[in-house]
């Protein structure tokens, strides 16, 4: 027995019908909506109110949990997804969000509360005083704002008299606060003053151990904690306990599975409920998915019986396609930056593209050369949205295409040396964005390496040859032999 070809048709249509770009703020038009809510189970740690540090690449969902922690529809279903962390015990407030409006705090707000060459004193009061906001709002004063604040933020004795105040208010109430920094690479152009507003907020973010109803949780990229010229003294504690925002294959394909189950269209909910009993696999619930009771979201044998129905075994073709690899594990393969790590929006985006690309065979959903393609429009959506972190990455990556890869660092900083890169990137940098160069007396093309690499877009191999993550090498149109062709 199998399906029709509409209903390989409707399960391809929902998936092709996916928000292409799931990227989200924490607060206003962008912020997470309830029905985008996948809450895997390794997850809980990065959510848990006792973590203060939660380090995540673009894409991971930073702004996506932070915006859920701050809904109260949204932390109610997170609640029920993670029972044992107290999400129904807690209220949420910004202390950062990198934009303003009623909920948030925008980086035009540290820059009237800290001049261009403000002090580590001043950069401290600013983030004591977005605290004391949030206090101020839990306790019913919306509008309190930083800037009211800061005159108190400096006066120790009077700060802690405010902070117990409202610390025994919480208690009494069975209640604690969470106040959420979300954005933080956004806080300043300069190395000098990015590093000032990071290490001054870890600085508070430790002092506030001393609390248990009022605590910090930062949403940091991994760069910006492993900065070397960050002097904390206790940051290797904050770093060792922080936790990374990590996706593994079965969250991913819990993930696409379980938008598919939950599609709003009911033809392709009906469809894939067919392919599910076909395949001898349960079906899944809003509830079941949520609460962690779903196989399909955590039972790999499962998820790859699935993907071979939508998409076959194998990503060649004839007696030898198994040499190409399996479509359950070739995705993952292929979509890892230089840490491996794979993010939601990068699978989404190449699952998305393989859904609307060309037309499958009628028992199939997408096919192998789909799934290439969707590498090769995940590839330059990843780059796209990576320049917007990171203005220079492709003034840098431009002058490599056609390079083929594995290569000697010499043969790449030639090419870059030839192209005058460093020099144009540091033209263009100036008051314009953060340059890839933390200390301005080293900026040469093995710096940029160096940059490439903390970012996860270069690595170097074990011989010693520097290479690139086909995520990022197929929209670079650099080469490599037996790699995918570049867009």
């Amino acid at each position: 027995m199998s399906l029709p070809a509409d209903a390989f048709q409707a399960i391809r249509s929902a998936i092709a019908a996916i928000p292409p770009d799931a990227s989200a703020d924490a607060v206003g038009a962008n912020a997470a909506r309830l029905d985008e809510i996948y809450a895997p189970e390794t997850h809980a740690a990065a959510l848990d109110p006792a973590t203060p540090i939660v380090l995540g690449s673009r894409g991971s969902g930073k702004s996506f949990w932070a915006s859920v922690l701050f809904q109260s529809d949204t932390r109610e279903a997170a609640a029920r997804a993670y029972p044992r962390l107290g999400l129904d015990r807690i209220e949420v407030r910004f202390g950062y969000t990198g934009i303003g409006g009623p909920d948030g705090v925008s980086v035009d707000a540290i820059d009237k509360a800290v001049a261009p060459n403000g002090s580590h004193d001043d950069a401290k009061a600013f983030w004591w005083a977005t605290i004391l906001s949030a206090a101020d709002r839990s306790a019913g004063n919306e509008t309190a704002r930083p800037s009211v604040f800061l005159d108190l933020a400096r006066d120790y004795e009077a700060r802690e008299d405010q902070l117990l105040a409202h610390e025994n208010r919480l208690r009494a109430a069975g209640k604690s606060l969470l106040v959420v920094y979300d954005a933080l690479d956004t806080v300043a152009r300069t190395w000098p003053r990015r590093r000032l507003l990071t290490e001054t907020l870890l600085e508070v973010v430790w002092a506030m151990r001393a609390y248990r109803a009022i605590r910090l949780k930062l949403f940091l990229r991994p760069d910006q904690l492993d900065d070397d010229a960050l002097r904390f003294v206790e940051l290797p504690k904050l770093r060792t306990g922080a936790i990374r925002l990590d996706w593994t294959a079965w969250d991913l394909y819990g993930l696409l599975f379980a938008r598919l189950a939950l599609a709003p269209d009911d033809d392709a909910r009906t469809a894939f409920a067919a392919l599910l009993q076909l395949n001898n696999l349960p079906q899944g619930n809003r509830d079941s998915i949520l609460t962690h009771r779903w196989p399909l979201a955590y039972i790999p044998t499962d998820q790859k019986t699935l993907m071979t129905a939508l998409a076959g075994p194998y990503m060649g073709q004839g007696a030898y396609a198994y040499k190409k690899g399996n479509t359950y594990d070739w995705p993952m393969t292929h979509l890892g930056d230089a840490r491996a790590e794979v993010t939601p929006r990068s699978f989404l985006g190449m699952m998305i593209a393989a859904a609307r690309h060309l037309t499958p065979p009628v028992d199939r959903v997408i096919t192998p050369e789909g799934i290439r393609h969707g590498l090769r429009a995940a590839s330059k959506t990843r780059v796209d949205q990576l320049h917007q972190e990171f203005p220079w990455i492709k003034g840098v990556l431009a002058p490599l295409a056609g390079l083929l890869l594995p290569r000697v660092e010499e043969d790449v900083y030639h090419v870059w040396s030839n192209a005058l890169t460093v020099q144009r990137l540091i033209a263009d940098a100036e008051n314009n964005y953060l340059p890839p160069f933390p200390d301005p007396e080293r900026q040469g093309e093995h710096e940029l390496f160096v940059a490439l690499e903390r970012i996860g877009v270069m690595f170097r191999r074990k011989d010693g040859r520097l290479d690139m993550p086909d995520l990022f090498r197929v929209a670079a149109k650099l080469l490599r032999r037996g790699g995918i062709a570049p867009v």
